[in-house]
């Protein structure tokens, strides 16, 4: 694997893990409103958490052409 491909999967990977952590807190802290207030901040919070998911699908499919390409040479 060429050095810069392993420089942006490693980079590709940190940010992968740093979106899905943001979406467990998200969903935890929905998760407390709903328990505690059920006001309309979970919903908000939801919209959040779907965008965050959408973007980490993202990254994983980047993270997926960058191994397959890899795979291919």
């Amino acid at each position: 694997m060429p050095l810069a491909a392993k420089d942006n999967l490693d980079e590709l990977y940190a940010i992968q893990q740093l979106l899905q952590e943001e979406i467990v807190r998200l969903q935890q802290e929905a998760e407390a409103l709903l328990e505690s207030q059920g006001s309309g901040r979970p919903y908000i919070l939801n919209v959040q958490i779907e965008a965050l998911q959408e973007e980490a699908t993202r990254f994983s499919a980047r993270i997926s052409d960058i191994l397959e390409r890899d795979l291919q040479r």
